[in-house]
């Protein structure tokens, strides 16, 4: 009779360890993808720079840079305005002089002042489950990616690189 408890009692923890990670409160998850391209090959040297120049609105840009930043909600709920601590928004940190954003789309997305040491914040705002927002910015210099965030239960995952 004992034996017969000790493997309902077995079972039964098992059984409960499997329902909360199937079924419990599990925390959100988002991604931060920074993907940089330089506009002009670092191989060409100088003679590249007199064969071809990047401008934006006038002004030579040295070091051009295009940078598209993709955050993804991949966790198993949506990310609601609710869990921005305090309406905060999201920033992120480049580390470079941004000059423009190429494609805005349906982002709830800012800039920095142009020509600036950059950041982009996204302003609070539903991040569905499985859904992305999708930016491009036109940088001088390489971008070092980092993102300041204060979403409330949220884990933040940041993959940063280059082509």
């Amino acid at each position: 009779m004992a034996l017969v408890g000790i493997l309902v009692a077995a079972a039964a923890i098992v059984t409960g360890m499997y329902a909360t990670r199937r079924w419990g409160t599990r925390r959100r998850t988002i991604t931060l993808d920074c993907v940089s391209t330089p506009l002009i090959s670092s191989q060409l040297g100088a003679m590249g720079r007199d064969l071809l120049k990047v401008t934006y609105r006038d002004i030579e840009v040295m070091d051009p840079h295009l940078v598209q930043i993709r955050i993804r909600n991949v966790g198993p709920s949506d990310v609601a305005s609710a869990h921005f601590d305090g309406e905060t928004p999201l920033t992120v940190e480049l580390s470079c002089r941004v000059l423009g954003v190429t494609n805005p789309g349906p982002v709830p997305a800012g800039v920095t002042s142009m020509g600036a040491q950059g950041h982009i914040t996204f302003r609070p705002g539903l991040l569905r489950r499985n859904e992305e927002w999708v930016l491009g910015v036109l940088v001088e210099g390489n971008p070092r990616p980092e993102m300041v965030s204060s979403l409330i239960d949220t884990d933040v995952i940041v993959r940063a690189g280059g082509r």
